[in-house]
């Protein structure tokens, strides 16, 4: 059975394109360039590709046929026997520029400059950093052609991706040197340089520092991501979190466990502030008293979040080493990580955490019990609902 190929969306003015993430590679259907782009018809418009030998492929793959007819998209007249001719980005570039769509050059390489930056990432988040590395550095070509001659902060997020692919393949020197690379344009252009910028540089040369076993400067390093943080967002925001995290790892590594214990502490505080609000729809206040909250939502993304689970199960893992799996301690973690799975709908996941946090918070904690219940009921509702 032929399948839907996955696609991407371009908007180009008033065009609109469809990027079919094929066999053949990422490719576009040259019946709709023609229509969009050129306000030809793709049969006339062939013809023109074949007389000046642009790079074109004829596919009769049953899942581009199945995807270009379910998106309705224009094809030319010998479709049905000779396949879609499917055109590569850069023969699509070459015909904007030799058909004087000038206008729409710039704007066509950013669009791809921006999936190529979005796919390498979503590529590292799910820990593919073999595959995302090729696709961090062909961003970095692209941006390094694009924002030519001078180079530009543009370029920063671009050598951040490339330097995490690498440090994700444990290529301690081209790690470093991209990070060297974001850090000269960083003190280049000073005043645009943003604190988020400057966190996100912070915590990549901390991640390096602590695999080179250089902890005091990734220390100072984590420390300064969550300076930055907390200018741009607050010390209590989830966004800060991060840092804390990082910082206790480094402390933990040296055996400092009380300073680990106070950061791992505040990570815990701040998400179990934020995921009551959102999750439970209740504020809890210092004096352990709780109020309804005003609908919220959290700042980050499905694939952030998910990361966020893995950082609490770490710290209620710490924390049942040094106090045993039964402590009270750990059942807070554990609460904080259902609230987290539940935002995830991940409800088999959730349902073992909170049973784990009931297991061992105390009865005698009204609080407590209280927020197990209303955990308890707002899981049902997204059991049922699945």
């Amino acid at each position: 059975m032929p399948a839907t190929l996955t696609y991407t969306v371009f908007s180009l003015g008033d065009a609109q394109l469809h990027q079919l993430h094929s066999v053949h590679g990422k490719m576009f259907v040259m019946g709709e360039v023609a229509v969009e782009l050129f306000q030809e018809s793709p049969t006339s418009f062939l013809q023109e590709l074949r007389k000046a030998k642009y790079q074109r492929i004829a596919s009769a793959d049953r899942d581009v046929l199945q995807t270009t007819a379910e998106l309705h998209l224009p094809v030319e007249s010998t479709a049905a026997t000779a396949g879609i001719t499917l055109l590569p980005s850069s023969t699509v570039e070459s015909l904007l520029v030799d058909k004087r769509k000038l206008e729409l050059v710039q704007p066509f390489k950013l669009a791809l400059l921006k999936l190529a930056s979005q796919e390498a990432a979503r590529l590292m988040a799910a820990g593919e950093y073999e595959a995302a590395l090729p696709v961090a550095l062909d961003a970095v070509q692209q941006g390094q052609a694009l924002f030519k001659p001078s180079p530009a902060l543009q370029l920063f997020p671009l050598y951040l991706l490339a330097a995490q692919a690498n440090l994700g393949l444990r290529r301690a020197k081209q790690c470093e040197d991209f990070l060297a690379l974001a850090s000269w344009l960083a003190m280049k252009e000073p005043v645009l340089t943003s604190n988020v910028m400057k966190s996100q540089l912070s915590r990549l040369y901390g991640q390096l520092y602590a695999f080179q076993g250089k902890q005091r400067e990734a220390l100072n390093a984590f420390a300064e991501d969550v300076y930055y943080c907390s200018l741009e967002y607050g010390p209590e925001d989830v966004r800060s979190s991060v840092g804390y995290y990082n910082m206790g790892r480094v402390f933990s590594s040296m055996d400092d466990s009380g300073r680990a214990t106070s950061c791992n502490d505040m990570v815990v505080k701040v998400w179990l502030g934020a995921l009551c609000r959102v999750v439970l729809g209740v504020a809890t206040g210092i004096d352990g008293g709780m109020e309804p909250a005003a609908p919220s939502e959290l700042p980050i993304g499905r694939l952030q979040l998910m990361e966020v689970v893995d950082m609490l199960v770490d710290i209620a893992r710490a924390r049942a080493t040094e106090h045993g799996p039964s402590a009270p301690c750990v059942g807070d973690v554990a609460f904080v990580a259902a609230l987290a799975l539940i935002q995830l709908q991940e409800v088999e996941r959730a349902r073992e955490q909170l049973a784990a946090a009931r297991a061992v918070l105390p009865e005698t904690d009204l609080r407590h019990v209280k927020l197990l219940d209303m955990a308890g009921v707002m899981l049902d509702a997204v059991a049922a609902v699945e």
